[in-house]
């Protein structure tokens, strides 16, 4: 399974000597912070009077801040090929921050740095400058920060996946903002995991609406399934969890939650004439995919442009997913999908220019559970003798 926070991207980078001068201009961020990530991004003038921008990618569970890029006297187009890189990923919009805002995030990510034991990003100097001064903000303040870097909750659906998604995080920063009350009780990791899975259940009672949840995880590579009943209220701040509790926890194996995550796979697979052409177009078209490399091998991984998967009474991390491109180091282009209108669109696309004249397709596969991420972590470069030998 695929994880935003997961990735790094892997970019070039037009680096700065350290500016002992500069002056704000202005900040943005995306408003994906339920999803457990941020994408920051500053303006300043420098005391030479050329732009400056800085793109930092914030991790709220495990890392802090674990990437950096800073351009000097960057075009516009610089600019948005680094925005879609660095927050093209994370499904959300770009929202304005004030400079205190934007300071006080960074300083709050960076202490995760030193709480998770996670190396700064470099070079430091580029951006220490950004960290001197330190900004207190009040609880108001740090309440409409918050409501600026979350999206807007449209219905309690999406409400109990994001709450359930943060718990899993360990992150009880966000569950208290999701929270009408404190949830001390909801502790359902020691340390961070994924969810994987969460199907809810809406039922009426005495007491009003319940959510019942079936939450599938993966914490540390030890899987479990817990069941957790939620109620939601309205409050003046919106809706709110009001009230959560865990029924029941157990340990699974790594099979029995790769039965309860099967959905189908749509691959295609084609033979590829020229890899370094293939990979620098997709460089260029798609500047907002993960990337990273293997030996001789390269993944990228497209998102959707929201996060409204998180809407559904049925919630899969995966489903955040567009497409999957896979080059072999056998000279394979793998396409994955995870339902047949994007594997279309996606074939669609590799039939256009300059992919007509660098690819050749082979096979259309629809497999009755996802194998590619299996394939791309064996040692094998031809997806047909991965698929032979492990008898699929």
């Amino acid at each position: 399974m695929m994880n935003k926070r997961k990735f790094k991207v892997i970019v070039g980078n037009k680096t700065v000597g350290v500016i002992k001068k500069h002056q704000f201009l202005e900040a943005h961020v995306t408003n994906t912070r339920l999803m457990g990530v941020l994408g920051l991004r500053i303006k300043w003038m420098t005391e030479d009077e050329q732009l400056f921008a800085q793109f930092f990618h914030l991790d709220a569970e495990e890392y802090g801040l674990d990437d950096y890029v800073g351009v000097l006297a960057p075009t516009e187009e610089e600019i948005g090929f680094q925005t879609a890189r660095m927050m093209g990923g994370l499904g959300g919009e770009l929202v304005w921050i004030t400079e205190r805002e934007a300071r006080y995030l960074l300083r709050e990510f960076i202490k995760r740095n030193n709480t998770f034991k996670e190396n700064l990003p470099d070079p430091l100097a580029e951006y220490d400058f950004a960290l001197q001064e330190k900004v207190t903000l009040s609880s108001d303040e740090i309440s409409l920060l918050w409501n600026k870097i979350c999206e807007p909750l449209e219905m309690p659906m999406q409400l109990v996946n994001y709450f359930v998604m943060r718990a899993v995080g360990g992150d009880y920063e966000a569950l208290n903002y999701l929270s009408a009350c404190e949830n001390e009780n909801y502790r359902i990791v020691e340390t961070p995991g994924t969810l994987l899975k969460n199907v809810t259940e809406t039922i009426e009672d005495s007491e009003g609406t319940a959510y019942l949840t079936e939450s599938i995880i993966d914490e540390k590579n030890q899987y479990k399934m817990i069941l957790s009943e939620i109620r939601i209220g309205k409050t003046k701040d919106g809706l709110k969890v009001t009230r959560a509790e865990v029924r029941s926890t157990m340990n699974i194996t790594a099979m029995e939650a790769a039965f309860g995550l099967t959905k189908p796979e749509y691959i295609s697979i084609y033979y590829v004439e020229d890899s370094d052409a293939c990979i620098q177009q997709l460089d260029t078209d798609k500047p907002h995919a993960m990337k990273h490399a293997y030996e001789g091998s390269y993944l990228f991984t497209e998102f959707n442009p929201t996060n409204d998967h998180v809407k559904s009474p049925i919630y899969y991390l995966n489903e955040d997913v567009y497409g999957i491109y896979y080059l072999t180091d056998e000279d394979q282009l793998l396409v994955a999908a995870y339902s047949e209108e994007k594997i279309k669109e996606l074939e669609g696309y590799f039939t256009q220019e300059p992919f007509n004249k660098l690819i050749q397709l082979e096979e259309r596969l629809r497999l009755n559970r996802p194998l590619l991420y299996e394939f791309v972590q064996s040692d094998y470069g031809d997806f047909f003798e991965f698929l032979a030998d492990h008898e699929y």
